[in-house]
């Protein structure tokens, strides 16, 4: 297979008779996973997959005519329910899959609907999940809860804006702003008046810094937050931004800058039980806006 053409999948409609091929595909995609887990009950498996398998609503996935996955979407009367999502692993690391959920994800926009699903503890699919906008909302014996909320025009007001900034896109920043948009950066107690100025401030910025969207998310007073984190060898920012939008246009944002850096020398696995590091570059829902 072509990894170029990875994309250019299509959905095909399954029928009851394609339950066994659907269910040694599933074994294969799940197989390490579950492992690992000491989970790997082939009875068990099938019964799982059969409490979930609905014909009308499970899909193959092609690419160049050959089935490389399939899944099972429900359209409930509050959300989309992704039941089964498997690809199968000659397959995987191509793209595929991505670009499926991103379609699944238009479908949910388009209908307003959030998407729920679960993911096996462990499983790699959970890094896969949060990489695209899922939240984890819950945890079950063996797998954990996601839900990812429908995008709303502010929502994607902000995400188109985060991602002018990273093409060094200025026009098109510049048009998701109103003339009179204000930024106030509170850690360094700046305030930029008029969508000029913000644009001016970014473009002027000292070059060689990358973007990392972690997190978007819609407030119940109207206003969007994003978490971003953005890397500028040798050191790396997190920035946690509210916006102030109208009809999907920004009229103000409030910004909250922080320097990642180690902690100081009294805070030690050693001295604190309960205390361990990690790695705040290794966001998994960190992507490129």
């Amino acid at each position: 297979m072509n990894p170029c053409s990875a994309a250019a999948f299509t959905l095909q409609p399954a029928s009851a008779d394609d339950f066994e091929q659907l269910h040694a595909l599933r074994l294969r995609a799940m197989h390490c996973s579950l492992a690992q887990l000491g989970r790997y009950d082939e009875p068990h498996a099938r019964a799982r997959l059969a409490a979930g398998f609905v014909p009308a609503h499970t899909q193959h996935i092609e690419v160049d005519g050959q089935r490389v996955g399939f899944l099972v979407l429900k359209q409930l009367s509050h959300a989309l329910r992704l039941d089964h999502f498997y690809i199968d692993p000659p397959a995987q690391r191509r793209g595929i899959g991505s670009a499926v959920m991103a379609q699944i994800c238009d479908q949910a926009d388009a209908l307003q609907l959030p998407v729920e699903l679960c993911a096996l503890k462990g499983s790699a699919a959970n890094r896969f999940y949060l990489h695209h906008g899922f939240t984890m909302t819950g945890d079950g014996d063996w797998d954990h809860d996601y839900l990812r909320m429908p995008a709303s025009p502010g929502l994607r007001a902000v995400r188109a804006l985060w991602a002018a900034y990273q093409r060094r896109d200025w026009p098109a920043a510049r048009a998701l702003l109103f003339d009179d948009a204000q930024a106030l950066w509170w850690t360094s107690g700046e305030r930029f008046a008029g969508a000029d100025a913000i644009i001016a401030v970014q473009a002027a910025y000292p070059e060689g810094w990358t973007i990392h969207l972690i997190e978007l998310a819609h407030l119940q007073d109207g206003r969007v937050m994003s978490l971003v984190r953005v890397d500028h060898p040798p050191h790396s920012f997190f920035a946690t931004s509210f916006f102030r939008l109208d009809d999907g246009r920004i009229a103000g944002i409030d910004e909250y800058w922080a320097t990642v850096e180690p902690p100081p020398a009294w805070r030690t696995p050693q001295a604190l039980t309960g205390l361990s590091l990690m790695d705040p570059l290794a966001d998994p829902r960190a992507r490129q806006p």
